[in-house]
């Protein structure tokens, strides 16, 4: 490990910690198994990156008011005090509803456990937080201009799952390479080629799985070009007469997942095997979001059913334990992986 910061508020480091799996469900696990010098700051940068989404999603606000705070948060991660304490006074705006919206009033605590960090570690968080947030400042919508026209052509789709996704995919590989030595700077670059799919993949995984609960409440992350690809429109989606170009329209975005899974994959195989801890963070929700596409395509058209489609306890656990045994092994890693690709790829290429 390069550098530790042994300063840090201890009161906060708790906070940030047991916040940590209120708001997400896939990764505080993950980042629990992390090296400790890299747990504090990875646990921090999500909750940053959180809150910026807490704020682009929030049915409370208009869409100036949304931009605004945005525009306001990037300031704020640049160091801005005066900008701290109007985005602390103007997030009051969003009801303490959830636990999202309660990291977001508690922005101070986070920033204080961020600002105890060393300068290299700040700056890294800073840049990619800041460019997720004037991306989703770009994509931000409200309930008056989201209503089914949120996004028109594939490449708007993927442009969008770069700010809210890719960027944490880049972010991540800038810490891993500053604490681990064995990440050496041309391993770093071949990293950061597939960094961005990494975190594009797991993205793709989730907006299909909430597909149709976005759908209901107005939101759609189908671009208009695909729709209008299989004579679809967001209502007629739902209609058992055009099931089948449903399920095509499905499988064309599992495919797409896949694809940036495939360079995750490779993305964890670049880890090297003595940064175990690493590689299992990288791991468990690439295997886990490869289980919801297999779950997916058991019965694809259950997407829009009123369920949310869910991997089953079990099934998370058995990938915990087979990730523990093949974390040294690239050949068991990827022999596991094409395993459940199978059961995947082929239902969604008839």
């Amino acid at each position: 490990m390069k550098n530790r910061d042994t300063s840090l508020p201890t009161a906060d480091i708790y906070y940030c910690r047991a916040m940590l799996p209120r708001v997400s469900r896939t990764f505080a696990p993950t980042i629990r198994m992390l090296p400790q010098g890299l747990e504090v700051p990875v646990t921090v940068a999500y909750l940053l990156c959180r809150i910026a989404d807490t704020v682009e999603d929030s049915e409370h606000l208009t869409l100036q008011t949304k931009q605004a705070m945005l525009a306001l948060y990037a300031r704020v991660m640049e160091g801005d005090s005066t900008a701290t304490s109007r985005f602390q006074e103007a997030v009051r705006q969003i009801p303490a509803e959830t636990a999202d919206d309660l990291l977001a009033h508690n922005v101070g605590r986070v920033l204080h456990v961020f600002a105890g960090f060393s300068p290299v570690i700040r700056k890294h968080i800073t840049f990619w937080v800041v460019e997720m947030s004037m991306g989703m400042q770009k994509f931000a919508q409200d309930k008056k201009t989201r209503a089914f026209t949120f996004l028109r052509s594939m490449k708007e789709l993927d442009e969008y799952m770069y700010y809210v996704a890719g960027t944490v995919g880049y972010l991540l590989t800038e810490l891993f390479s500053f604490y681990s030595r064995k990440i050496t700077p041309s391993l770093r670059q071949r990293m950061e080629k597939l960094a961005e799919s990494f975190g594009k993949g797991l993205q793709m995984v989730n907006i299909i799985r909430d597909m149709a609960t976005d759908l209901r409440r107005g939101q759609s992350y189908i671009p208009d070009e695909l729709l209008a690809k299989y004579h679809l429109d967001r209502q007629s989606i739902f209609e058992k007469e055009n099931a089948d170009r449903a399920e095509e329209l499905f499988n064309e975005l599992i495919r797409n997942a896949v694809k940036h899974l495939d360079k995750a994959l490779d993305y964890i195989l670049l880890i090297p095997k003595e940064e175990k801890k690493i590689r299992l963070f990288c791991m468990l929700p690439v295997f886990w979001a490869m289980r919801t596409l297999e779950k997916i395509q058991e019965n694809t058209l259950a997407l829009l059913g009123q369920e949310k489609v869910k991997v089953s306890r079990r099934m998370i656990r058995k990938e915990y334990i087979l990730a523990l045994f093949n974390a040294y092994s690239n050949r068991l890693t990827r022999r596991h992986y094409e395993q459940i690709k199978r059961q995947i790829v082929p239902a969604a290429v008839r």
